[in-house]
């Protein structure tokens, strides 16, 4: 009977220095997936900006004028974000309110 506590005890040991490295192996996985997908989404990042500069510069090329060029450029985006704004501030005010189906 004590021999197979001692060796219960053992195994025990065993599968938590087994579950120890498990968990650092996945661990050292997750942070290299991490890093690969964060060092992707700065490339990402970096190269949408640097192609939204150079539309500012061939519209400011193509018009003569950069800020016209900046502003073609950026018509879009002040477009969502108004559009955002407006859908935002609706359902912020529809808050509290009683829903019209109800």
């Amino acid at each position: 009977m004590l021999d197979a506590v001692r060796e219960a005890g053992d195994l025990a040991v065993a599968q938590y220095a087994l579950l120890a490295h498990e968990l650092d192996g996945i661990r050292r996985t997750v942070m290299r997936l991490g890093s690969s997908f964060g060092g992707g989404l700065i490339f990402l990042c970096c190269g949408g900006f640097l192609l939204l500069v150079a539309a500012v510069k061939l519209l400011a090329w193509l018009t003569g004028s950069e800020v016209l060029g900046a502003l073609i450029v950026a018509a879009p985006f002040i477009a969502a974000a108004i559009g955002l704004g407006h859908w935002g501030a609706r359902k912020m005010l529809s808050v509290g309110r009683p829903s019209e189906g109800a």
